[in-house]
């Protein structure tokens, strides 16, 4: 039972050093209480509470220093909960194992080892705050714990239903808000952002389009209704106005072309493709505004092109920025970088993990991320099921967008698009064992030797 309290300590002692309120104090308490008792019963209740919590959870800022701010959501702490209430769990239950193989925990051991090392090297010649330092290196390792749970928890098909109907059913609540707000706002941003940043709900909705798509075309039980809630997102999507998001949306489509050997998939896809160039062409000008001004420069900035390129004011800041950390930054600490906080903000993931964590942890980066596509393609061409099939290819076609914006903005930092993506990671490398039923029977030989 000392970890049940100390779950308790970590929640009363965040309330206190957020300065809440003793009613606001008293209320986490009784919740997190409620949390933790339900999570331990049924791990299954936690994950779906993330799940809800991913896009419709408040902010609180709890400090801020140059470069970023240290900003804590109901799904951290959730996160926190669940994540401490399952190694209770191991530690009562020890047939469960703590984290199980995958073929990515080899590229997420080595990727975090260079993430502590470089960031605890920053620390100590004075490059990072340790605080935030910490802060931020946690927030990472927390999407890796995320992926564990998951992981090590969904076994059927029934589990897999459950939580795509709660992704779901969140997506169309964010949908509702998106769209009964379309122009009374600049542009869209998620429920409770604080200030907002479109690009977060960008990137989110590109990757539940993705997801819808795939199961649009492979799940025939629910085609009309999945392609009822992927119209009714679209418009939100739009006007987010994230240049990144639509940047990833093309390569989205064109994966799926690639992995579909259906020509009905082609022919759908190149529809899509044209309505989109229509909707730019001929759509809201707030939208062929934000994408003509993608290039057009302004007189007084610095830069106005690159190559035969003309940039916009945004673009050419995001390519100076880079520009000065591969020129002058990278060339100092080229191998483990200066930590991570320990550079001015980047909006670029690839810049970012480079500055951050040096071309080392670059690569276990990017080897991570090419583990997650050939394991995701062979779940793909493993799989028969309609309903497997179509998550793998939304998923393949998510990532790839993804993977795209991630090249004009911190995509995979983001709490609200890594949550999702890894919490799908998970379940898209656990669906073979599902439908071959590998996944009970171990669940089943666990039961047997309590």
């Amino acid at each position: 039972m000392a970890l049940f309290f100390i779950i308790l300590a970590a929640v009363v002692s965040g309330a206190l050093v957020s300065g809440i309120s003793d009613y606001a104090a008293a209320t986490i308490i009784i919740l997190s209480l409620i949390v933790v008792v339900t999570t331990f019963i049924d791990i299954n209740i936690g994950l779906v509470a993330i799940l809800l919590s991913m896009l419709l959870s408040p902010e609180l800022e709890v400090g801020s220093a140059a470069g970023r701010s240290v900003i804590i959501r109901a799904e951290d702490l959730l996160l926190i909960l669940v994540s401490l209430t399952w190694l209770m769990k191991m530690a009562f239950v020890k047939q469960l194992p703590l984290i199980r193989s995958s073929q990515l925990n080899a590229p997420i051991g080595i990727y975090v080892a260079i993430l502590s090392f470089s960031t605890l090297r920053g620390m100590i010649v004075g490059d990072v705050m340790p605080l935030k330092g910490m802060f931020y290196v946690f927030k990472i390792v927390e999407y890796f714990i995320l992926y564990f749970i998951v992981l090590n928890h969904t076994t059927s098909e029934k589990q897999v239903k459950l939580f795509l109907t709660v992704l779901i059913v969140t997506a169309v609540i964010v949908g509702i808000f998106g769209n009964t707000h379309i122009g009374k706002v600049d542009r869209i941003s998620a429920p409770f952002e604080g200030s907002g940043e479109p690009n977060t709900l960008g990137g989110y909705l590109l990757f539940i389009l993705a997801i819808l798509g795939g199961l649009i075309f492979h799940y025939r039980e629910r085609r009309l209704l999945f392609a009822l809630v992927f119209i009714f997102l679209v418009p939100t999507f739009v006007f987010t106005l994230s240049r990144a998001s639509y940047m990833g949306f093309l390569p989205a489509l064109a994966a799926f072309v690639f992995l579909s050997k259906d020509k009905r998939v082609i022919n759908a896809i190149l529809m899509v493709f044209l309505c989109s160039v229509l909707l730019v062409a001929f759509g809201p000008k707030t939208v062929r505004d934000r994408v003509v001004d993608t290039f057009k420069p302004e007189p007084q900035q610095k830069l106005k092109q690159v190559g035969t390129l003309r940039l916009g004011p945004s673009p050419a800041a995001r390519v100076e920025s880079w520009n000065t950390v591969l020129t002058k930054f990278f060339p100092k600490k080229p191998l483990l970088g200066y930590g991570t906080t320990g550079i001015f903000f980047l909006d670029s993931q690839y810049i970012l993990v480079l500055a951050e964590t040096g071309i080392l942890g670059l690569i276990a980066f990017l080897w991570i991320f090419l583990r997650i596509w050939v394991a995701a393609i062979k779940t793909y061409n493993t799989v028969e099921t309609p309903l497997n099939k179509g998550i793998t290819l939304g998923y393949l076609s998510g990532l790839v967008g993804l993977m795209v914006q991630a090249i004009g903005t911190n995509t995979f930092i983001i709490i609200r698009i890594a949550e999702p993506f890894w919490f799908f990671t998970a379940i898209v490398m656990k669906l073979t064992d599902i439908e071959t039923g590998k996944a009970q029977m171990e669940d089943i030989m666990r039961d047997s030797k309590r």
